[in-house]
């Protein structure tokens, strides 16, 4: 069964003075950059609560949930099964896809990088598992996963487009204060890249 999920779609044409969760993101001094009437979608709390080795797969490019009878098939970019991610492409799926992590906040972030792209495969996957290794740090202080601040996962499609994510919450409804027993649910916001790979 399809799990429920939430999409806000927002037109910015120059960079956004906060993230529309702006309590998971530090305010950092950035270079302006033009933006082609980029789209940030928001996805908020997209389930990644699954049975063992099975997982939750979403579109970037439709925006929506796939069915895991097209899990063999290129209609989805990313899949979800707790903190792990796969990406549409080398051991995990029929498509091109990959990722590469970049040490830059979202909005500084107005190109997609050319080359460098890892894809799943036998040493791990494209978004590697693990606190500090991709997109959250486990903080043993509130025994709770957070998003590095600041790192940005630049995607490369199941049909070899690109787009560009920040993960915000791995906490039902987004909450401000961590940690909640209603985990293994993600908000992450996301702008796809147009032909010339340009945000």
């Amino acid at each position: 069964m399809l799990t429920s999920l939430l999409f806000i779609t927002t037109l910015v044409t120059s960079v956004p003075n906060q993230s529309p969760f702006s309590y998971f993101t530090k305010t950092e001094s950035v270079m302006p950059i033009e933006f082609s009437n980029a789209e940030i979608h928001v996805i908020k709390d997209f389930s990644a609560i699954t049975q063992p080795n099975t997982y939750h797969y979403f579109s970037l490019i439709t925006k929506s949930e796939v069915a895991e009878a097209d899990a063999k098939t290129t209609k989805w970019d990313l899949a979800f099964s707790g903190t792990t991610i796969l990406t549409n492409g080398g051991t995990s799926g029929a498509g091109q896809g990959g990722a590469i992590v970049i040490e830059k906040p979202f909005e500084a972030i107005g190109e997609a990088p050319k080359e460098g792209y890892k894809v799943d495969g036998g040493s791990g996957n494209a978004i590697a598992s693990g606190s500090g290794n991709s997109w959250y740090k486990y903080d043993m202080t509130v025994h709770a996963i957070l998003p590095i601040l600041g790192r940005t996962i630049i995607i490369k499609t199941a049909e070899g487009k690109f787009a560009k994510i920040e993960f915000i919450s791995y906490y039902k409804g987004a909450p401000e204060n961590v940690p909640t027993e209603e985990s293994k649910y993600y908000t992450f916001r996301y702008v796809l890249a147009d032909e010339n790979g340009k945000f």
